[in-house]
């Protein structure tokens, strides 16, 4: 039998771990405009009364103003908390889940995990269409928590209610093996660990940090490189998986707010031990601040991939080509 990385997630082969990363790119055609899910985040008093600057302000801190109604006291009390709480679980009850033609291609790509920073289901629906993601069974029956695996029957490990870094869910592709499904910026059904505000992004990155130097993180143990080494390898989080894989990105437009990946860019970057590359699928622009975003990927040793496309081709023949670039990648690294 084959060393494992993980008891759910057999290896595959003598490679590292081959992990999709997926924006709402792939989504847009599902989830409507963006304009509309910030006008549900946004507190009824404020709606139609934000400044225009405010366009151009970090999502991150523009949400914290959107969400926060001028009535509300200073501190917040538990009432206003939970009022936002309410407000951010109305939102996320309004997107859809279902799949589409991208979602059905991602049980062929045959990639050991897939994450997301999307919220929806849709992702689950590519992999089964009759599983019901937003009924809590459903994902219950579906989840896994990757210290479990090495804990057996010692210590129970604490259930993550929040920021989910080791529990995921676990699907089957078209080959019947598993696929570890990962919400790494929350899903709507548990609207507590949304990240969307500074205050969770700090949060999260902060957990992100800590997880990364456990002294029984995957990165601390002795590797060089050769691939009976890298099998042997045990993870215990999705950032620790991040930072020794193959990572291929599509339909995200990794904005600079998005301040955890770029900090897990620059770790990978500078880890010692690990060895896996980050690929960026993106239509090459010509000018413009995409550009300079370009170059700041290229600043964190992320290859460019355009598959031969520009800006003046239609995303939908981009995203199939990206696929069909990544199944072969994912083939030939593995």
């Amino acid at each position: 039998m084959q060393p494992a990385l993980n008891n759910q997630f057999p290896s595959r082969g003598i490679g590292r771990p081959q992990i999709v990363l997926l924006g709402n790119g792939l989504e847009y055609e599902l989830q409507g405009s963006w304009d509309e899910l910030v006008d549900a985040l946004t507190a009824p008093e404020l709606r139609g009364h934000v400044p225009k600057e405010m366009k151009d302000m970090p999502f991150p801190l523009r949400y914290e103003f959107l969400s926060t109604s001028p009535s509300m006291p200073y501190p917040l009390n538990g009432n206003s908390i939970a009022l936002q709480n309410q407000q951010l679980l109305g939102a996320m009850k309004n997107m859809c889940h279902e799949s589409n033609a991208y979602m059905k291609r991602l049980p062929e790509l045959e990639a050991d995990h897939i994450f997301t920073t999307n919220y929806s289901y849709c992702i689950e629906k590519g992999f089964n269409e009759k599983l019901d993601f937003t009924n809590p069974q459903t994902r219950s029956r579906r989840r896994f928590d990757l210290r479990k695996a090495e804990r057996g029957n010692g210590p129970k490990v604490k259930q993550e209610r929040t920021y989910h870094l080791s529990t995921g869910y676990s699907l089957t592709d078209g080959k019947h093996r598993p696929t570890g499904i990962w919400h790494i910026h929350g899903e709507c059904g548990n609207s507590q660990g949304i990240i969307l505000g500074h205050d969770k992004y700090c949060r999260l990155s902060s957990r992100i940090e800590s997880v990364c130097d456990l002294p029984n993180a995957a990165n601390t143990k002795r590797y060089h490189g050769h691939p009976e080494e890298r099998r042997m390898l045990t993870f215990y989080s999705w950032p620790e998986l991040f930072l020794f894989a193959d990572v291929y990105i599509l339909g995200l437009k990794m904005h600079e707010c998005e301040f955890d990946l770029w900090w897990l860019l620059r770790r990978k970057q500078r880890e010692q031990y690990a060895d896996g590359r980050v690929y960026f699928y993106e239509r090459r622009p010509t000018e413009g601040f995409s550009e300079s975003r370009f170059r700041l990927l290229e600043a964190h040793g992320v290859l460019m991939e355009d598959v031969g496309h520009t800006t003046e081709d239609a995303y939908q023949e981009f995203y199939f080509d990206a696929l069909d670039d990544i199944q072969k990648k994912i083939a030939i690294h593995r």
